[in-house]
């Protein structure tokens, strides 16, 4: 039986955008500048406190995948080019296979 390894030192990071529109746009930004290796959409309906009010919305959330030492310029990135006033901006460490883990890291 073969042993199963795995590595640590890869992020997932997730926001949400308002449309797929926005979500494509700045998933696009942070591909073409390798940031990161991967990115999932879903629709998601969201309920938060804004302002004072509860609000409710469908937003597209995205779940990234980038190398522990690009985490700050993703989040950079994001914070600059989100379509949101506050964005939301998630991150936790994963571990992977060590497949996956160097499919990552040679982005």
């Amino acid at each position: 039986m073969t042993e199963f390894y795995f590595a640590e030192g890869l992020v997932f990071v997730i926001t949400t955008e308002a449309d797929k529109f926005n979500a494509y746009k700045l998933s696009d930004n942070l591909m073409k500048k390798k940031l990161i290796a991967c990115v999932n959409f879903n629709n998601v309906e969201s309920h938060f406190w804004w302002e004072g009010e509860i609000n409710k919305s469908k937003e597209v959330q995205l779940i990234m995948k980038c190398k522990k030492e690009n985490l700050n310029e993703v989040c950079l990135n994001i914070s600059k080019t989100h379509s949101y006033e506050t964005p939301e901006i998630v991150y936790f460490p994963v571990s992977s296979s060590n497949h996956y883990y160097n499919w990552v890291s040679s982005i």
